[in-house]
């Protein structure tokens, strides 16, 4: 970020004027644009795995019926996200074909690499340093969870808008204006991102990161970001009602003291910066494990140290290399509120998604070193730029397999599974909802029960288990495992009207015709045009020999099937 190969930058970003003709290196972003599309075209074909895609989108009333602004999905608020899902969706007719989606996500991606490049070139940093920064943001396989997968596409989206409000906001600080246009295009840059992913609300952070680098008062200027911060609030208020909302708030929380918390916390910053390094293997969840004793692992207790000493370094070597403290700084700010101080949500504790934004920290020191060591050791140079496309090189071929492991959610799952354990009993959850999506024999309904049942040993907070193994008890007519699962699930969600018809069949063929009749009555209510329970509420009053009450419910199904409804 230095423009004359020097470690100490700029009070602020220089008001130099753009060149009026391209030079050659103004095609880099292109080209690197198009090497990311290309790098994610191998996942093209990849369907939609079972971990929250199809909820995300097809199943999403807000996506169906493109009404972005009324709905919560998934815990979230996010009708920019929603809309881009909503056009892919008209053009894919309603299926769950999935390859529009991959193709949007990659289309994305390539747009923030062109994106990012600029923003260094901005940012006064040199071509090629710019190039290799957005080149490793292109590449490494830290971000492929959130472009393969088709529920993370807010995360590139709401990049995109941060981008931009960086883009207007360096202009803003350039201009010395205040409240010029950059000013306010910078803030409603910052609002789209927020209604594409909360996350966004970061954004302030990483704008008093940047008055530390550029040496302005960050007191003197605080009165600039008050807007940016209220933005922040509000949408982070509105993220906690949408989390409460869809029952978001975990269980997870119990599990943890808020002291274990700080130790977690600091490990998983020194966790990412390994996986930085060295990706494999990399997984949909990093649980946090504890000893035998109950207490977490050593390596938790020194975390905060060695982060401390990388920090303070970092500090201390401020003025002689401002870039590693910065970097380190634009990291932490962006990292921040998805680190595990508490837990609202029902995924992981962290993700390598949550890295997409904040590794251009880590990124720009990485492409910085070969400027650097040429100032200070010039015959060495060229060894470092070999080790950096040695890397670069390592990280794609992560990357090829990584997109290769979303191929099918059980890959997806079993690789996760070997490499870090069942995340608290979700990965036996997931995999009995794939295995059940796909039966193709007894063999494979056995497969989806015994993983169901698996999970709730693990964790019997996981009450979507019960429904989906008490419809597979009532598949093999095991109908007292199943009305016994589909009670214990109806405690939790007593409006879900199939699964309460689902029981009121197992009670049909339990000779139970009073509940069977019972739970259709509900069913109705909660869904009048449930025809089938019309159908099933007749066989019941037969059973009781109520035939004038059996005929009325048979041609009430009869007239609905015959509307088509």
């Amino acid at each position: 970020m230095a423009k004359k190969n020097t470690p100490k930058p700029a009070p602020a970003p220089a008001n130099n004027p753009a060149p009026k003709t391209t030079t050659p290196v103004e095609w880099y972003p292109f080209a690197l644009a198009a090497l990311a599309f290309l790098l994610y075209s191998f996942g093209f074909n990849n369907p939609m795995v079972a971990m929250d895609d199809h909820t995300a989108t097809i199943n999403n009333p807000a996506v169906k019926d493109f009404s972005l602004f009324g709905n919560f999905n998934l815990g979230m608020y996010a009708p920019v996200t929603w809309f881009f899902y909503g056009i892919a969706h008209k053009l894919n007719g309603g299926t769950d074909k999935a390859t529009l989606y991959h193709v949007m996500s990659a289309l994305v991606h390539a747009f923030n690499v062109v994106l990012v490049y600029k923003l260094f070139r901005k940012w006064d940093a040199p071509s090629l340093m710019a190039a290799l920064v957005a080149l490793i943001f292109a590449v490494h396989p830290l971000q492929t969870e959130a472009i393969s997968w088709i529920a993370g596409f807010s995360t590139p989206l709401f990049a995109i808008f941060t981008f931009l409000a960086l883009l207007h906001w360096t202009d803003y600080v350039k201009s010395g204006t205040t409240w010029s246009k950059h000013y306010w295009w910078a803030l409603g840059m910052f609002v789209v991102a927020c209604l594409a992913k909360s996350a966004a609300v970061m954004l302030p952070l990483t704008l008093v990161v940047l008055d530390i680098w550029w040496k302005r008062p960050v007191l003197r200027h605080v009165y600039e970001k008050i807007l940016f911060f209220a933005v922040s609030a509000g949408f982070g208020a509105l993220t906690l009602v949408s989390r409460v909302h869809e029952g978001q708030i975990t269980q997870i929380e119990s599990i943890y003291t808020p002291v274990e918390r700080f130790f977690m916390a600091s490990h998983s910053i020194l966790f990412y910066w390994k996986k930085f390094v060295y990706p494999p293997p990399l997984s949909i969840w990093y649980p946090f494990e504890k000893a035998a004793g109950g207490t977490l692992a050593t390596e938790y207790f020194v975390a905060p140290l060695v982060l401390a000493g990388i920090v303070g370094l970092a500090f201390w070597k401020r003025h002689t290399w401002p870039l590693l403290w910065v970097g380190i700084l634009f990291y932490l700010a962006n990292i921040v509120l998805a680190l595990p101080f508490s837990t609202m949500g029902t995924f992981e504790l962290r993700s390598d998604r949550y890295n997409y934004i904040a590794m251009l920290g880590i990124v720009a020191v990485v492409a910085y070193l070969p400027f650097y060591v040429k100032e200070k050791w010039p015959a060495f140079t060229n060894v470092v730029y070999g080790i950096l496309g040695i890397m670069v090189v390592g990280w794609t071929a992560v990357t090829v397999s990584r997109i290769g492991d979303w191929k099918d959610t059980l890959t997806l799952l079993n690789k996760s599974m070997e490499a870090y354990g069942d995340n608290f009993g979700k990965a036996y959850y997931w995999r009995g909802m794939e295995i059940g999506d796909r039966v193709k024999s007894q063999k494979d309904v056995q497969r989806a029960i015994d993983d169901f049942t698996k999970a709730l040993e693990i964790n019997p907070e996981l009450k979507e288990c019960y429904k989906y193994r008490g419809a597979f008890y009532g598949f093999t007519k095991q109908y007292d495992k199943s009305v016994a699962d589909l009670t214990e699930y109806l405690k939790t969600k007593p409006n879900d009207a199939e699964y309460r018809f689902n029981r009121g069949l197992s009670y049909l063929n339990l000779n139970r015709p009073n509940e069977a009749i019972a739970d259709m009555d509900q069913t109705l209510k909660d869904k009048p045009d449930f025809y089938q329970a019309y159908l099933t509420r007749s066989n019941a009053y037969g059973m009781l020999g109520d035939s004038v009450r059996a005929q009325a419910d048979l041609r009430k199904y009869e007239a609905g099937m015959k509307s088509g409804k």
